[in-house]
């Protein structure tokens, strides 16, 4: 029965604070529009945060899908494994329920008009099972299709199947030429099905001794038995792994341990630990939001001192008028709430397309489901407590009767009012400069990233990259003969001036391999960055000659172990002497699938230091060997004298002039490439950080104009008397203005501290810049005092046109 009681006097509650909020449209839309902003902010970031990190995959019971790792003393994680390897540890464990392979691979599709690169998984036919996810068309793997003999099959990712497809189901049944062998497509599977973002699934039966079309390490992934704890799969596998070990010696580092990691952990979003932080980020405009409406409430406290003092004395305990003005707040959260819906359904949009690529799982689908709506519904009923009770709590605990003896009169509402709206405003500040800090910070970064001096010219270099098969090029001759024919057609193209080749992207990422220099003491294992290059690289990437010469096409076309090396290599691995004619080993390249006999190379030149790790505006020890030796170049850099774009058709006819099956991928000009691989999650991070900062920037401006504004409200008669009594405008705005830059700078203090305190947070977003940047703090601080003095500056002009016999008589 008192719980009846309870809920009818609190529906009643609920009904009078609706109508007292829509007696006050202005002041209901402002105070739900400050909330929205915070909630909607709050909403979207954890759509995004729930979607890329608490359940980004749709696999069954992901927590039991892990990869096992050979972890050395110096770190390190192994998850691959020769065939053979696989094959032992699948057949001899314990622990696992099921154990599959998987690759990441370049897959040719021939014979539907020009040759396509696919994303390729190459995997065992148990995949579809142990992921435990069934195909949205046809069918899955069946122990038929593994007998000898069966016809190969094929399996459809979704985004390959729309894309090509238009999302015919009649796909079914059809043969395509994947990597020259034919095979039938039997399924299509659901759209957030992603599993090494494949573009087409092969299974197949893996046999020892063999490779899987040119694939020669696969992946494990194994899924736990029931019961099974991690601890006791480690212990299971342990013999297993003893025993791969026995029969091939230094096959593992040495003190190696097994490490298991879930599905999660073994592919974490790229830059979960930045949405963290930006999650951290608009927690702070949440904050600076209810700051705003308490500030707000407390001024409209004013107004309703009456109407509390009467309900007292009609009996209303303080529990009973606490509740009541909680429930105003409650429905201010709930329409603040329901705007923040809209506005993060708005900004969702805007946050998907400012990702990075490549930086969250392919699986992860970003959207405002039942999770997210919960979630904001526990922010604005939080909110709404947090904003609310202390306007509650002030209006509920004064000498309630005191406005019924007052029976109309002014008041100048207490100093208790204006100290705890000082002390909100002076919170929205420190708050908002907590903020602005971080966003001051995103922008030294990103300026620093994009202003590394990098010798070449972006606008001028296309990129490109030629996708070998193991398969179609298994002979490491035939693909240099290749190569080194298409660098000569491309030669003649109208527009080219030079072409160079390497294996990796530089200065975005390149392949790191530790070295040897001969005559000279060990490095402990330390990395040089490979360039596998033609004699025309330098002059495409700008790079000068400061010793020696560099590859001459003769020594590239002969396989001359010569190499070149950047000034940063001779001060860190040559030191003082002369460095041409020194020898360098690799001992890595003598392992497949390089298998060099030979891994030493002899200094021939020294090049100019260039930034070479543009993400970090670095110059790391670098070497320069023939792409012929090597074998595993991919990516032509192709230097024009107008706009790369004009180069793409031209450049992309003369590999198909070659091969026709050759399928050509990635050509883009080196501007993009930047954007998307260097500048993007800086960028990312700024732009998100700069929105946030802006905003409660925004709200706490509102807020000291409001105090201002009161301010001027309360003290009409003294104004009118220090007028009346000769006070110019400028010692009238003076004394507002006073206060204001009073609120402001006890805000900076203690912003200050805060950020000293939270851009320690911000130290793996930041980049060659300090967290600790002195120009980030002052230039914070002047922008807010002066955006503080100029919201202060219009209800002090206003205080300065008080008209001294006006304020008097209305007094």
């Amino acid at each position: 029965m008192q719980l009846l009681t309870w809920l009818e006097q609190f529906f009643g509650d609920i009904r009078f604070g609706a109508r007292n909020l829509a007696k006050s449209r202005m002041f209901t839309a402002i105070a739900a529009g400050s909330l929205a902003l915070g909630i909607g902010g709050s909403t979207a970031m954890y759509s995004v945060i729930y979607a890329v990190i608490l359940d980004p995959f749709p696999y069954k019971e992901p927590h039991r899908l892990m990869s096992v790792g050979v972890q050395g003393p110096r770190g390190g994680y192994g998850g691959y494994y020769p065939i053979d390897q696989f094959l032992d540890i699948a057949e001899h464990n314990t622990v696992f329920e099921g154990v599959v392979a998987s690759t990441w691979s370049d897959v040719t599709w021939t014979g539907a008009g020009d040759p396509q690169r696919l994303r390729g998984n190459h995997c065992t036919m148990n995949t579809f099972e142990v992921m435990g996810v069934a195909p949205l068309v046809g069918r899955a793997t069946m122990a038929s299709d593994a007998v000898e003999g069966a016809e190969p099959v094929a399996i459809l990712g979704y985004k390959f199947w729309q894309r090509q497809f238009g999302g015919d189901p009649g796909v079914i049944g059809r043969k395509l030429r994947l990597n020259d062998r034919m095979r039938t497509v039997i399924g299509v599977m659901p759209m957030r099905f992603m599993w090494r973002g494949a573009d087409v699934y092969l299974p197949d039966v893996f046999h020892r001794g063999q490779t899987v079309e040119g694939e020669r390490d696969v992946f494990l992934l194994g899924r736990l038995k029931p019961g099974i704890a991690r601890e006791q799969a480690v212990a299971g596998l342990q013999p297993v792994f003893q025993d791969i070990e026995q029969r091939n010696p230094n096959v593992f580092p040495k003190q190696w341990k097994l490490v298991l990691r879930d599905f999660g952990e073994t592919f974490p979003s790229d830059i979960q630990g930045a949405l963290w932080i930006l999650f951290g980020a608009v927690g702070l405009l949440l904050l600076i939001s209810c700051v705003n409406v308490s500030s707000l409430l407390l001024s409209r406290a004013q107004s309703r001192r009456r109407e509390i003092a009467v309900r007292a004395e009609m009996g209303a305990g303080r529990f009973r008028l606490v509740r009541q003005l909680l429930a105003e707040s409650l429905l201010l959260a709930i329409a603040g709430g329901a705007l923040g819906v809209a506005l993060a359904a708005a900004g969702l949009r805007g946050i998907i397309a400012m990702v990075p690529p490549n930086t969250i799982p392919d699986e992860a689908h970003i959207t405002l489901n039942a999770p997210v709506l919960l979630f904001t519904l526990a922010v604005s009923v939080a909110a709404s407590l947090l904003f609310g009770l202390a306007p509650a709590l002030h209006l509920s605990g004064r000498d309630l009767l005191t406005p019924l003896k007052e029976a109309g009169r002014g008041s100048s509402g207490g100093a208790r009012q204006r100290v705890m709206r000082g002390v909100l405003v002076a919170g929205e500040v420190a708050l908002s400069l907590m903020l602005l800090v971080g966003a001051s910070l995103m922008i030294r970064t990103l300026i620093s990233i994009q202003g590394a001096n990098l010798a070449f010219h972006p606008d001028r270099i296309l990129t490109l990259r030629i996708p070998f098969s193991d398969e179609r090029y298994r002979d490491p001759g035939r693909r240099a003969a290749f190569l080194q024919e298409v660098l000569r057609r491309m030669q003649t193209v109208p527009g080219v001036l030079a072409v160079g080749i390497n294996g990796g992207l530089p200065p975005v990422y390149n392949a790191s391999l530790p070295v040897e220099v001969v005559g000279s003491a060990p490095q402990n294992g330390q990395r040089v960055m490979l360039d596998q290059s033609n004699g025309d690289y330098l002059k495409v990437m700008g790079i000068s000659v400061v010793q020696g010469r560099f590859l001459s096409d003769q020594e590239v076309n002969a396989r001359i172990h010569s190499v070149v090396v950047n000034q940063a290599f001779v001060r860190q691995y040559l030191g003082a002497g002369d460095a041409l004619g020194r020898l360098v080993r690799v001992p890595l390249l003598r392992q497949p699938p390089v298998s060099l006999a030979d891994d030493s190379f002899q200094v021939v030149g020294v090049v100019k230091d260039t930034v070479n790790r543009v993400s970090t505006n670095e110059t790391v020890p670098e070497m320069f060997v023939p792409f012929t030796i090597v074998n595993r170049a991919d990516r032509l850099f192709v230097l024009g004298n107008g706009r790369p774009e004009a180069l793409d058709k031209a450049v992309k006819a003369q590999v198909f002039a070659v091969d026709p099956g050759q399928p050509v991928m990635d050509d883009k000009p080196m501007e993009a490439v930047l954007a998307e691989n260097a500048y993007a999650r800086p960028r990312f991070n700024l732009l998100l950080f700069a929105v946030f900062a802006a905003l409660g920037l925004v709200l706490a401006l509102f807020g000291i104009y409001g105090v201002i504004s009161q301010a001027v409200a309360q003290q009409t008669r003294e104004i009118g008397i220090r007028i009346a009594l000769g006070a110019g405008f400028r010692q009238v705005t003076g004394m507002m203005l006073g206060l204001g830059a009073r609120l402001v700078v006890a805000g900076i203090v203690v912003g200050l501290v805060g950020s000293l305190a939270s851009v320690k947070v911000l130290a793996g977003l930041v980049r060659n810049v300090s967290t600790f940047d002195p120009y980030s703090f002052a230039g914070v601080t002047m922008l807010l005092l002066a955006a503080g003095l100029f919201a202060s500056f219009w209800p002090a002009r206003r205080a300065a046109r008080v008209d001294p016999v006006r304020a008097l008589r209305e007094e």
